[in-house]
């Protein structure tokens, strides 16, 4: 179960052009616009804002990205830095090291929420399903005690 701390980064990870690997992106827009939650954007080059979360010092990341771990679109999973890539695969390539980097230098309790994509071709619109999980997720997260009590709700794996 996800463990969450008082001082949390949220870094949404995405490409909007590319249909539902904007999740991520979506997420955290939506959040920004109701809560006061740290969100930081890493697109679709996480290595690049590694110094900018560092200096936040988080005691809790929480990673939000498309990833495929076979459920149906709009599926949503929180997957434990422990088990990335063992029952998920991020589109942005090997989340693991950027993962590990984080945990080594920040010493954070690290999540990651997934959202399993439908269509992730280039110049498409984000799908109905994966749109509607988004929304319905990020709406449900007012302030860091709803962030935990949302997180507790889906089963860690």
């Amino acid at each position: 179960m996800a463990c969450i701390g008082r001082n949390i980064v949220l870094v949404v990870l995405g490409n909007d052009l590319r249909g539902d690997d904007g999740a991520g992106i979506l997420f955290g827009n939506l959040i920004r616009e109701h809560t006061s939650l740290t969100v930081i954007n890493g697109g679709n080059a996480p290595e690049n804002i590694t110094g900018l979360i560092v200096k936040k010092h988080p005691d809790t990341i929480l990673i939000i990205d498309a990833m495929d771990f076979g459920g149906k679109p709009g599926d949503v999973k929180l997957v434990s830095s422990e088990r990335l890539e063992k029952d998920a695969v991020s589109t942005h390539g090997s989340l693991k090291l950027f993962v590990e980097y984080l945990e080594n230098m920040t010493g954070a309790s690290i999540h990651i929420l997934g959202f399993q994509p439908k269509n992730l071709g280039l110049g498409e619109e984000i799908s109905p399903e994966v749109s509607e999980s988004v929304r319905k997720t990020a709406m449900k997260i007012k302030d860091t005690a709803s962030l935990s009590h949302t997180l507790k709700a889906l089963k860690e794996e």
